[in-house]
Formats: structure tokens, sequence, C-alpha cells
């Protein structure tokens, strides 16, 4: 469709290669999949941390399949021991993935979008639709400025977007790229802050030969993959539903109001609270699209002093499968620096190139301006 561009593509040969390297003994990642440490690989304990399955979504069946065509289960009962573990050589989970060409239902994201400019000269609608998050979330007009443009979602029949969040661990090591340049401050890792990369968010590539030692923690290893990039901090999200859809496409919220939190309670008897294409109806609450409504929730707990704290895990949402017509949505993602002062300075940066040279003067980094000229047929 003219304008739109695919949600979600899958890693490039020279990705995977560079993974490949990443030096993690086999022991260690066993003891990481352990997460019971039975010294047994479970199924869903290998699933937990495998679904993604580098943008393949992996499912129970999936699992089962790939340890039969790379002989890692001699037994057949579906448990690795660290002895058949260790017998496993992880190249070949690779070249199994590399060979079997994934279908739009196979992933973890099946839909199109674009994004659409909403600061200073943009369309009259798009400065409405911002003024409307201003008031409806009381935020400060620097830090909903200062946020990413929309994103505009298609999701065809067929749709879906399994249960994820919107945004990853605050770690202290951690800087935004846009704050880091005002802050003038050196840390190990940075991330955007922001979700405008022009594909479905795949780790960035790591350097080859980097130790485990110095891989971000936000990313469990995947079967020997890990990565290097954290979620952007994206404080709060706002979802706007732009048509009613005939038959599924509901926001699902699987783990609402529970009392606690467990990534392996989300699997339970091959069923799993994160697929959206089979599992949406046991979700703890679902949002049926309606035309000019909105959902908004936060990503994160405060941290007691008017700040980010930690990650909500109840936020976790995903799309449930469109099984009729079409549905169109929209996203607005409020960012923020984990670091309050940070936060501050950058601000107090931003206001001040704007009284000396007005929006023009603003860096790219600063205000997404590249979406500016964004004119865009849906």
């Amino acid at each position: 469709m003219k304008g739109l561009q695919r949600s979600q593509i899958l890693p490039t040969e020279e990705y995977e290669e560079a993974m490949g390297t990443m030096q993690i003994s086999q022991l260690d990642l066993f003891q990481l999949l352990d997460q019971n440490h039975d010294g047994r690989l479970q199924l869903r304990e290998v699933l937990a941390q495998t679904r993604l399955g580098n943008g393949r979504w992996m499912t129970p069946e999936n699992i089962q399949e790939m340890y039969s065509a790379i002989k890692a289960d001699p037994d057949g009962d579906g448990v690795l021991s660290l002895q058949e573990f260790s017998d496993m050589d992880l190249r070949d989970f690779h070249k199994y993935m590399r060979s079997h060409k994934a279908e739009s239902s196979e992933l973890v994201r099946n839909s199109h979008h674009t994004w659409l400019y909403q600061g200073e000269g943009a369309h009259h609608v798009m400065r409405a639709i911002r003024q409307r998050v201003l008031r409806l979330t009381q935020l400060s007009p620097e830090i909903v400025e200062l946020s990413e443009p929309l994103q505009v979602v298609r999701y065809g029949e067929g749709g879906h977007y399994h249960a994820h969040v919107d945004s990853g661990p605050v770690y202290p090591e951690t800087i935004c790229s846009h704050t880091k340049l005002v802050a003038n401050e050196s840390v190990p890792f940075e991330t955007s802050c922001r979700q405008v990369p022009p594909t479905w968010e795949l780790p960035s590539t790591p350097r080859p030969g980097t130790p485990m030692a110095q891989v971000s923690p936000w990313e469990c290893p995947q079967l020997g993959t890990c990565s290097t990039a954290p979620l952007p901090y994206s404080y709060m999200t706002v979802l706007f539903y732009l048509n009613n859809v005939t038959g599924g496409g509901e926001t699902v919220f699987p783990v609402a109001d529970n009392r606690t939190y467990d990534e392996m309670s989300l699997i339970q008897d091959d069923v799993d609270l994160r697929d959206t294409r089979r599992h949406c109806d046991k979700g703890n609450l679902r949002v049926k699209p309606r035309q000019g409504t909105a959902v908004f929730w936060y990503n994160y707990l405060p941290d007691g002093q008017g700040w980010v704290g930690d990650v909500d895990d109840y936020s976790l949402h995903g799309g449930c499968l469109v099984t009729r017509g079409t549905k169109w949505i929209a996203n607005n993602w409020i960012n923020v620096d984990p670091s309050r002062a940070r936060q501050a300075l950058f601000q107090q940066e931003m206001a001040r190139l704007a009284r000396e040279g007005g929006s023009d003067s603003q860096p790219e980094w600063a205000l997404d301006r590249a979406y500016g000229d964004a004119r865009v047929e849906l």
C-alpha cells in the first residue's frame, strides 16, 4: 500500500553471523535458560527465551520440530539435559532458522506502518491530536513535543502483534542518544530512547567477538544470541483506534490485574499467553477497537520521587488476530530519559536553541524534523 512499509523485517545474514560470534559458553547459556535450576531445560523454559526466534514467532510445536531437525533431543522427551545441550551445535540452530522462510503469520508482528510529523508547522489534524495527548496525559508540553511523531499502523486480515512491552528496564549505565549530546556524560551503553527506526525494532548488530561481560542485560540470550541495544524508554503509550474492526483486532493485556507476575507462568500446558494469534481469548483484559476512541497506559512504575522507576510488567500487551476486515490504529509514545536531571538539561537546551534561532536551529537528533515534509496517502 502506497506510503506504508512493512513493520517487521527479519535479520540479515550478516546480523546472524555477527550474533554467532558472541562469546558465551554453552554452560553459561544453559544456566541462563534453566529458570528453575533443576539441570534440565523444559520446553517452556526454552520457549520463554526463544519465542522471538530472531523475528519469527516460535511455538511449542516449532521448538519440537527444531529439536528433531538438528537432533538436539535424542530420546524425544522434549527436555534437554545439560549433556544434550552441550552436544548441540548452536550453529545448527541458525542454519535451521535461515532454511525456513517465514510467512507473515509466523512473524512477531504482521502489519504495515508509517510515521506522521506532529511538530510545529504540521497539518492541523496532527497538531490537534498532539494537543489532545497533552490534555489527556497532563504532561508538560516540553516532554510531549520532544517525543517522536505519530505512528499509523494498518493490520490487514490475518494481521497481529504478539504481546510485548513498549519499553525496557532502566539501567544507570545507559543514556539516551539525544540527551547524551547535551549532558556531556560518558556511559557504557546508549539507546535511541525513541522508536522511530523504519522497521520493527531488531537489536543492533554487536561487534564480532563482543564478550558476554560487555553485553547489556536487557535482552536475554536466545540460543547463543545477545543484543547490545535496549528497548527505547517510552514512558507512556497512547493508542488511537481509527476504525471499527469487523472481526478480531482487540488490544489484549494478558496479565492485567494479576496479583503477581512471573514470565514462566505465561506458558502453561502449551498455552502461551503472549501468542495473540491463538490465545487472545485467554488474556485478562481485551479492548475492542472502536473508531474515535483511545486507550493509554504507563510503561513504568513511579520511582517514588516523581520520575521513572521499574518497568510495569503488567503493561504487557498485543494486537489480537484480525479475523475479518482491516484494522487501523495510531500510536503516540511519550519518551523521556530515565535520568530526570538529563531530561531537564535536554529540555533547557532545546528551549535555548528555540529562543536563539527558532525551530530551524534545532538539530535533527533533537526533534523528528526529518518527518516534517512527510505526506502520506493512507
